[in-house]
């Protein structure tokens, strides 16, 4: 598997991790929300009842028997009411679970990220290196051949020097010209 498939597979298991924290912070959300306006109506409601309560004695005590109906009926049907209720704590305890995996997934997912930023940051490091002592390399290099260049330049531009003053002089003969000199001299004033 190439690094970069590596990287992609890891970039896509932090990013589904990272959907599912959401999903539970939105439902965790979600649910304090609701539980707080559930609370805040239960207390309006309880402000509202105790006037009713008191004026309602009268009718319960003639509701005896729709009470007694109703009580059969709530007998008959604990079961199922008990049935939901322990489906609710089996929810719960699903999401719990599932919460506690969420954390776990994304505390490996930091390590690996972690890793693979020091692995990214001594590779760099390396390459850096690598690069510098290239350089050095080159110019170094590049001395010795301007060496190796200019000097047989410079040596047969003194050759070429000295085989021009010796034609010169051989052209116009051994001894200067007085007239030659003089003018030189004017010249040179």
């Amino acid at each position: 598997m190439s690094e970069e498939t590596f990287r992609w597979i890891v970039t896509g298991g932090v990013a589904i991790q990272a959907l599912c924290v959401l999903v539970f912070a939105i439902a965790v959300v979600l649910l304090t929300r609701v539980v707080s306006r559930l609370q805040q109506r239960v207390a309006e409601v309880s402000s509202n009842v105790v006037p009713v309560l008191q004026n309602a004695v009268p009718v319960l005590q003639n509701a005896l028997p729709v009470v007694q109906s109703v009580r059969t009926m709530a007998e008959e049907n604990a079961p199922k009411i008990a049935a939901i209720a322990d489906r609710a704590v089996e929810i719960s305890a699903n999401a719990k679970e599932i919460s506690d995996v969420a954390k776990d997934q994304v505390q490996r997912f930091g390590v690996v990220g972690r890793e693979i930023a020091d692995r990214a940051v001594s590779q760099a490091a390396r390459v850096e290196n690598v690069v510098d002592h290239t350089i050095d390399q080159v110019q170094v290099a590049g001395e010795n051949v301007r060496t190796a260049v200019a000097r047989p330049v410079r040596e047969a531009s003194a050759i070429l020097a000295g085989v021009k003053a010796a034609v010169s002089s051989y052209a116009n003969g051994r001894r200067i010209n007085i007239e030659h000199v003089t003018q030189d001299e004017e010249m040179f004033i």
